[in-house]
């Protein structure tokens, strides 16, 4: 087994903020199997809203919203070749799936499994599913897009993304939001246009904004070839940056992390360049998109 020491660019923007270190744990001989650690984390929910009529009900209210605490329970973190395929292990046990699925990595994607090892040599005392983005899209891949009519499912859905486009919304107000639209959002649009041979509608009316089948279809044709482990990327980069093309173009490699988190957040960015950061607000979203997207950004390497 291969002691971990990762140095890789992607694994700043995966972890923000954070510094990977080892610790001891207080019980070593405990028996915790991965798989029941993710698929606690996974299956997390919340109560439906409800009203709070004094102060012990609103405290039960928060200890039911309260997601499972989870302590680390192993010493080591490892990658070994098994079967071919690359595993990330703790404590020799490799790392499976909510569904069972034992996370098998292919050979050409050696960085992917080394920042997945990485996720979990960061984990301090206890961890939560935020922790471990990259873990989840590679659990994503294994267990929900291998079918080939989930996968058909999940593409209609993101389309729908491509035709309300954030970066095809452009406002002409205030300047500092039109400064931002061209830095951003048209390097995308202009470089989506180019790569595919598309045109694609930009417009100030979000009523008005709609692709036409062509654009749609070929966008479609080109996702449709997508891997796995890439299409969990791809899924997981549209839905934070709440468009199409700034998943494309980060999980194409077109941009980087920063990129494209920077092009998720313009309307922010020329809110805040108004009136100010929200403190403990602002900077928090920030950081959960710049890890969710450099996740997305890690995944894609190779794939």
């Amino acid at each position: 087994m291969s002691a971990l020491n990762i140095r890789h660019p992607c694994l700043s923007a995966l972890i923000v903020g954070a510094s990977a270190h080892r610790c001891s744990i207080a019980r070593p001989g405990r028996s915790i199997m991965a798989s029941f650690l993710l698929r606690n984390l996974s299956s997390t929910r919340f109560a439906p809203k409800q009203q709070v009529a004094d102060s012990d009900s609103g405290a039960a209210a928060l200890a039911q919203n309260k997601a499972p605490t989870i302590r680390r329970f192993w010493r080591n973190v490892g990658v070994e070749e098994r079967d071919g395929a690359l595993a990330v292990v703790l404590d020799n046990r490799p790392i499976k799936t909510p569904d069972g699925q034992q996370i098998r990595i292919a050979p050409s994607q050696s960085i992917l499994a080394w920042l997945v090892a990485g996720e979990w040599e960061a984990q301090r005392e206890f961890l939560g599913s935020h922790s471990l983005p990259l873990t989840s899209l590679v659990c994503r891949a294994i267990d929900g897009l291998a079918d080939q009519q989930v996968r058909i499912d999940v593409i209609d859905e993101l389309i729908k993304y491509f035709h309300t486009d954030s970066a095809c919304l452009h406002e002409h107000f205030p300047q500092s939001l039109v400064d931002l639209q061209l830095k951003h959002y048209m390097p995308i649009v202009s470089w989506a246009r180019e790569t595919y041979g598309i045109d694609i509608a930009v417009t100030d009316n979000i009523f008005a904004l709609r692709q036409s089948s062509q654009a749609a279809d070929e966008l479609r044709r080109v996702v449709s070839l997508f891997c796995p482990l890439k299409l969990a990327a791809f899924e997981k980069a549209v839905m934070t940056a709440k468009s199409f093309l700034i998943g494309l173009a980060l999980v194409e490699q077109r941009i980087t992390a920063e990129q494209a988190a920077a092009a998720a957040q313009v309307e922010t960015s020329a809110q805040t360049q108004l009136w100010g950061e929200l403190e403990n607000a602002h900077d928090i979203d920030n950081a959960a998109i710049r890890q969710i997207l450099g996740a997305s950004a890690c995944a894609s390497i190779g794939a």
